[in-house]
């Protein structure tokens, strides 16, 4: 378990506001929120969280539920069983606090600050394609 923790850790948790967002819906199941409301819970900024959030649906870390034909949506935790087992053992090393919770946010700042410069050094190389388009057109 540890190990799908750890790799959940290095790729689908890439940042301190999902795993805050994870302990949050972990602590509160079966609660359905807009990511409005539920920014304002873990105090993000609205758009961080809406994409957070939008980013953990996709791999079903969160439950996503459409409303009025899919204009809204709002997020709430996970209803399948193994995923819920694998936040609980985040939570519990959240919870515990000092070394656990320290090794927990050093490794989503890690990943978070990995992804930046990847798309960092995406958008360079886009730019630089594109003034070679201009260049040759």
């Amino acid at each position: 378990m540890d190990n799908e923790l750890d790799l959940l850790l290095g790729t689908a948790i890439d940042s301190l506001t999902k795993v805050n967002l994870l302990v949050y819906l972990q602590e509160n199941p079966g609660q359905a929120q807009p990511p409005e409301e539920i920014a304002g819970r873990v105090q993000r900024p609205p758009a961080r969280v809406a994409q957070a959030l939008d980013e953990l649906a996709e791999v079903k870390l969160v439950a996503r539920f459409p409303i009025g034909r899919g204009r809204l949506v709002w997020y709430g935790s996970s209803d399948d069983e193994r995923v819920r087992r694998l936040l609980d053992l985040l939570l519990a090393r959240y919870r515990e606090g000092g070394e656990a919770r320290a090794q927990l946010v050093r490794r989503a700042l890690r990943e978070s600050r990995s992804r930046r410069v990847e798309e960092s050094k995406s958008r360079t190389v886009e730019e630089d394609e594109g003034e070679e388009e201009k260049g040759q057109g």
